[in-house]
């Protein structure tokens, strides 16, 4: 039986997520602590759920957002790196490392300004598949690569009942200018792709826009360039793990500085649809530290409300990948049915319906 299904892994704030559907299996950035950190003892070790998803250990898909730690962290404990032809099939240790078919990212991962150690392996196998772009051997699985910019939002397919469609970054959100002398490195979040996903099961076509930590300028551009069908959701992963800062921006007036609210991001992200719509927070529970920002979760709410008040209900289909207070964190996953998405119990069979506020992750409110 084929597998319709979208899994937000938890991750702390992160992003790691695994669309399965059609006999694809995507996935949208990684956050994997294994030997990456000081805190193995507590990490969600969800590779062998990708490799699951993977048959004979490939990936048909990564898409790598923008390169910052928490959205690449990992990539090389779990997918092979370099020629595919070399990968070991009989490691003596572990677990054979899975292949990426292709590759997916924008023009500043394909050419960034400055790595990290964390980076360069992800950014160093991009730029080994860009090298071979033209060649036969770059169309073989384990060495495309496809550098993505935002046009005018057209619906591509990846499989039938499966299509996608870009809505950033442009060219001119991706040109990251590199700092000059001692300054802080310019981010790569206006650079994050924007991607909505579009998953046909039994007639009903379930909608999930990921975002990566794209800006609040980026959000404003797509309120203006894109209708409500290229832009709508039944799910939403919250930019930027649900930080203010993707709705708003610091302003400096009579030298002070202040945060203002942007109405037209906010409308760029107010697309949902279906009688129960869901947005995921990628990130730690609420506490003083953020991200996750409790002003921007308000508005999160208020998107899910669709115009009516502001109720446990609403708030119980806004879930954070941490969990709540004192519970082990669970993966967010969604099964795409005839019905849209259905919220489902994290390592069960069980489907949580349509009052969802106990099952995988947390509701907060």
């Amino acid at each position: 039986m084929t597998t319709h299904q979208i899994t937000f892994f938890s991750v702390d704030n992160g992003d790691a997520v695994l669309l399965e559907a059609h006999g694809k299996t995507v996935m949208t950035d990684i956050r994997y602590r294994a030997g990456c950190t000081d805190d193995d003892d507590d990490f969600n070790d969800f590779a062998p759920t990708i490799r699951d998803a993977c048959d004979n250990d490939q990936l048909d898909v990564f898409v790598l957002t923008h390169p910052d730690e928490d959205h690449l962290l990992g990539f090389s404990e779990v997918f092979h790196l370099g020629d595919p032809d070399k990968r070991d099939s009989d490691p003596d240790e572990g677990d054979v490392s899975i292949v990426v078919d292709e590759i997916w990212c924008s023009p500043y991962a394909a050419d960034p300004n400055y790595t990290t150690d964390t980076s360069k392996p992800v950014l160093d196998e991009i730029a080994r598949r860009k090298a071979l772009m033209g060649t036969p051997a770059g169309s073989k699985a384990g060495n495309r690569l496809r550098i993505l910019t935002a046009t005018n939002g057209a619906a591509e397919s990846l499989a039938p009942g499966v299509e996608w469609r870009l809505l950033a970054p442009t060219v001119e959100e991706a040109d990251i200018p590199k700092a000059t002398g001692d300054q802080p490195k310019n981010s790569s979040n206006p650079s994050s792709l924007v991607i909505q996903w579009s998953v046909k099961v039994g007639g009903k076509v379930s909608k999930i826009v990921l975002g990566g930590d794209s800006t609040v300028d980026v959000w404003e551009r797509i309120n203006h360039d894109y209708n409500f069908d290229q832009k709508n959701w039944n799910v939403l992963l919250a930019p930027h793990h649900c930080s203010r800062h993707s709705m708003g921006r610091a302003v400096k007036k009579d030298g002070k500085e202040s945060f203002e609210w942007s109405d037209d991001a906010y409308n760029g992200l107010n697309n949902p649809v279906g009688s129960s719509p869901h947005i995921v927070s990628s990130s730690r529970k609420f506490t003083e530290k953020t991200p996750p920002n409790p002003l921007a979760r308000d508005r999160y709410h208020k998107m899910l409300a669709q115009g009516a008040a502001v109720n446990d209900a609403v708030r119980s289909r806004f879930r954070v990948t941490a969990g709540k207070k004192g519970e082990k964190a669970k993966d967010i996953v969604f099964r795409l049915t005839s019905l849209g998405p259905v919220l489902s119990i994290a390592g069960t069979g069980a489907a949580a319906g349509a009052t969802p506020a106990s099952a995988g992750g947390g509701g907060y409110g």
